[in-house]
Parts: C-alpha cells; structure tokens; sequence
C-alpha cells in the first residue's frame, strides 16, 4: 500500500511538472512582471534556473533553528523572530531552517565563519517592513567559509516605510572569502538583490554563486564593487526596476582601492532590468596604481533589458599617468532589443588602448524576434562602438594563436606574479578542489622564490579554456612540508591521460628546491584538463603556465 501511495504521488508531480512546462514554451514572449510575495510564485519560466531538487531533509548533525524559537511560535512570518535565530546562529555551525516563512526586522542575520545554513523547501526570510535607507537581511562580513543553500528572501520593495535610500540588500557580503551561494533566490529588496563590497577597505576573495535568481529587486540585481575570484554560474537576474542603475549584474568599482579580478560568469541571463542587462564601468579605479580586470562572460542571454550591455571608463577620474588594463571577453552573447531601444542594443566607451573588450559569435534578435545576419550584427554593434578605439568583433572559432604565445599562468594557492623572466602569473582561478598552503622559506634553484612558496594541494583540477591545438604545459613544484623520501607521492593527468606517476619530490631533488616539469599536450575540446591525483599525503602544484606549440 505504501508503495502504491508513493507512486501515485510521484505521477501526481511528474503530470503537473509536464503542465507547468508546457504552460511556458513561449520562450519568444518576455516574462511578466510582477512582484514576489512567496517562493511559490517563481516557477521555471523564460530561462529562470530553478533547482527543482530543493532541500527537503537536514544535513545530518544540523542543528533546526525552528528549536530555538519560542513557545507557541506562528509558523506564517507575521511575527519577529530575529533574535532567536540570530542567537541559534551564533552557538551552531551547522544550521538548518524549516519549511514555512519567518519574519526578520532590518537589523538583518549575521553570519560567522565556518557556517552552512540549509533552508528546507518552503522555507523564506521575510523582511519585516523598515524606514532604514539601508540593511543586509543577510550580512556576511569579514568572514571566511560561508555556504547557504536553497536560500530565499523576500525583502520590502513594496512595504517599505521611507524614501530615501538605495541600500537594503538581500545578501551583503564584504571582506569575506570562500563564500559559496547555491540556489539563491532573491526578490523585491530596496536596493539590491546581492551585494559584493568591502568592509574596511578590505574586498572579497573566492565567492561562487550557483544557480537561482534575483528579481524585482528596485537597484540592481547583483552588485559587484570589488572581488578577486568570482565564479557565477547558470544564473537569472531580472525586472530590476524603481532606482537608477536598475541593471540585472552591475559592476561598479567605487574607488582606486577596489578590484575586479578572476571572474568568470557562466550562462547568465538577464530580462526585463529598466536599465541594463550586464554594466561594467571602471572609471573609478583611477586615482592610484595601475589596476588590472579581468572578466569573462560565456552565453548571456538578455531578453529585453533597455539595453543588453554598457561596457564604459573614462579618464576623469585619473590622478596621473596610472592606466587601468581590462581584458572583458563575452563569449556567445545573445540579445533581444527591447521596444524603446530598437537600434542601440549595447553601449561602449573606451578611453586607452589597455581595454580590450572581445564579442565573440554575438546573436541579436529584434524586438519582435527577428533573427538578424551576421552583417547586420556587424553593423548594428560597430556602429556603436566609440569611434576612438575599436572593440573586436569575432565569429567562427578564434583567430589562430602563434606559436610560443603564453596563453594561460596562474600562481596556485597565491596572488599575482611577474616572474624574473617577464611571465605575469595570475591568481589562483580555474580550479576545482584542493585546498592552499603558503610557506616563507628560501627556494634554491630559482630566482622567483615566490612562485613556489604558495600551493595548491589534495585531489584537484585545473581546466583551461584554449582553442585546439598543441601546447606545452609547464608544472612548476618545489617540495615545502615533507623531508622524507615516500611522504609524499602524486599523479598527474593531462587530458586523462597520466603522463607523471607516483611523483615523490624530496626524492628527486629534496626540500624546498624548485623542480619543474615540462609536457607536450594535445586539446581537441577546447579545454585543458590537468588533473592531479593523490597517492599518497596529498598531490599539489606551485604554479602552471601554457604556452602554444
């Protein structure tokens, strides 16, 4: 009988499951617009990433905050429970919050380190309506290793009591690092939806956001003041609308003291925002060093935003002779124009030949769906190109690289780099697993000390975009924790195929002394996959770079 019970109601949801879909196939039509008063409201509509495997049980050991609640509790967010939730947070590490609505006032829940909250389906934050100007309902701050999954929150867009003010956030997150987001979903906050900045005059560092959404949020839907290493994959932000920039993902430097780099964005879509879909505007990086961005967007889709992208930085800003290197790459973009801006889709000032903005295979529909050529993409974009420096336009696959261009360097588990012999070593980026380690000791056999004295170590992968071809993969090591032969032993694959086994370093050369290994790698999917495999304490690296051959 009970399995009996259990089919009919898996039929049951795979029958309405089909209904709602099918009930959305008009991916032409742009969604409406429409505020959002309960999670249920957002189904899996127009390119909304919705995590149909919501949390439904606790993580084991986690601890339900529904027990710290007082007696008689209401289970429909009418009532102020900030208090005894923030007290369960600050005595628990592991946190789980059950599946009805519960109100918080503007003070907002603030999260330590080592902290995972799991919000089961059913479960939101709702913002009690507040005068403030500005509040985090979620406040992460100078803390490390932070994930919240299956969030949802529900700010006061509508039931806010001032006017004034552009800053109440959903999310704030500022001067922390390692901060995962999975499934968020935010909506109808006075400001934005996700907020990355500093505190102190200290950025974030490794934030990765995954899936979910933020909508209807009235300032922007995520806002990026200053991070190195973001990763955003598979994520919505739309009908942003009630205070200017009103953009779906806005990048908005606001001083010399902030940083934009090792962000990759995967898959975003953007719809609806008042102002523009995707914003970068660097200018206010000027006013001390050169600073350096470095940004990459693969297959954003806006679905009638005012416009898709700005993309501007103009010299005012400038203090002196500093220059600001940008390198924006937008792989695959596809645009609807929206019905107020039939021609100007995109908007793009540059002001030094340092910033490269790359369009690579763009699409562009009208307004009414109209699939345009590729000549009048040419035409629509160049023309809107400013006329002192030109933004390349590519289609097909990309220009060929020589051979001997370095077209990847990073410094694993530390921060940039310029070598001796001029090879610039980004940040740690393009990792999955491991964790890090630095060491202060002398590097014999080297004059780059630093390049060895950071890792990146345990079973981890690094996978590097690059067009087909044939490349030489140097693996820069230096053994700096273990001192005795067989402490350490390792693999190294390239492309799956392990070409350096049971590598123990001290035996080759001995302790902290640079050791580098050179090999011939053939790509035939547009990625370079290094993978290292521990056999025993632990695989690691110190530093790669890439070069055609």
């Amino acid at each position: 009988m009970k399995t009996n019970f259990s089919f009919k109601v898996v039929l049951s949801f795979c029958l309405i499951s089909t209904v709602v879909l099918f009930s959305h196939c008009k991916k032409s039509e742009p969604l409406e617009k429409g505020d959002i008063s309960s999670n249920s409201e957002l189904t899996n509509n127009s390119g909304i990433r919705e995590n149909l495997l919501l949390a439904t049980t606790a993580p084991v050991g986690a601890y339900n905050i529904q027990n710290s609640l007082p007696s008689g509790y209401v289970k429909d967010g009418s009532r102020d429970y900030t208090i005894y939730i923030q007290n369960a947070i600050n005595k628990y590490s592991e946190i789980v919050f059950p599946g009805f609505p519960i109100l918080v006032n503007d003070l907002g829940l603030k999260i330590g380190s080592n902290k995972r909250l799991t919000f089961l389906n059913g479960s939101e934050l709702r913002l009690k309506p507040s005068s403030k100007s500005s509040y985090n309902i979620i406040d992460i701050r100078s803390v490390t290793n932070v994930t919240l999954v299956d969030v949802v929150i529900i700010g006061d867009k509508g039931t806010h009591l001032g006017t004034s003010g552009e800053y109440g956030n959903g999310i704030g997150i500022r001067a922390s690092s390692n901060i995962i987001l999975t499934n968020p979903r935010i909506s109808n906050c006075w400001g934005d939806g996700i907020y990355l900045g500093l505190n102190n005059g200290i950025g974030s560092k490794n934030i990765t956001i995954t899936n979910g959404w933020v909508k209807n949020n009235r300032r922007d839907g995520i806002s990026i003041i200053s991070v190195d290493g973001l990763k955003i994959d598979g994520f919505y932000a739309g009908f942003t609308s009630g205070t200017s920039p009103q953009c779906g993902i806005n990048f908005e430097p606001e001083s010399e003291y902030n940083d934009l780099k090792n962000v990759v964005i995967n898959n975003p879509v953007t719809e609806g925002n008042l102002g523009y879909g995707i914003q970068m505007g660097f200018s206010n990086l000027y006013g001390g060093n050169d600073k350096y961005v470095d940004i990459t967007i693969n297959n954003h889709i806006d679905k009638q935003s005012l416009k898709a992208i700005k993309w501007s930085c103009y010299t005012t800003s400038r203090d002196g002779s500093e220059r600001i290197f940008a390198k924006v790459i937008y792989n695959n973009p596809s645009w609807k124009h929206h019905p107020l801006t039939p021609k100007d889709i995109i908007k793009v000032s540059l002001t030094e030949v340092s910033q490269q903005l790359y369009i690579k295979n763009p699409a562009i529909q009208t307004a009414v769906g109209v699939n345009l050529t590729q000549s009048q993409i040419t035409s629509v974009l160049e023309r809107l190109f400013n006329s002192v420096f030109k933004v390349s336009l590519v289609y097909g696959s990309t220009t060929t690289i020589q051979p001997g261009t370095l077209v990847f360097a990073v410094k694993a588990g530390g921060s940039e780099f310029t070598a001796s012999n001029g090879i610039k070593y980004l940040s740690d980026r393009n990792f999955s697993g491991g964790s890090t380690y630095r060491t202060s000791n002398s590097i014999s056999n080297t004059n780059d000390d630093p390049l060895y004295q950071s890792e990146r170590f345990g079973n981890f992968t690094y996978s590097i975009p690059v067009s087909n071809g044939t490349y030489e993969a140097t693996i820069k090591l230096a053994e700096v924790y273990q001192a005795t032969t067989g402490s350490r032993r390792f693999d190294i694959r390239f492309e799956g195929v392990e070409l350096v086994s049971n590598l123990d370093i001290f035996s080759v050369v001995g302790i902290n002394r640079a050791y580098d290994i050179i090999k011939t790698v053939n790509v035939v999917d547009g990625n370079l996959n290094i993978q290292f495999v521990t056999d025993i304490n632990n695989a690691k690296v110190s530093a790669i770079h890439i070069k055609k051959i």
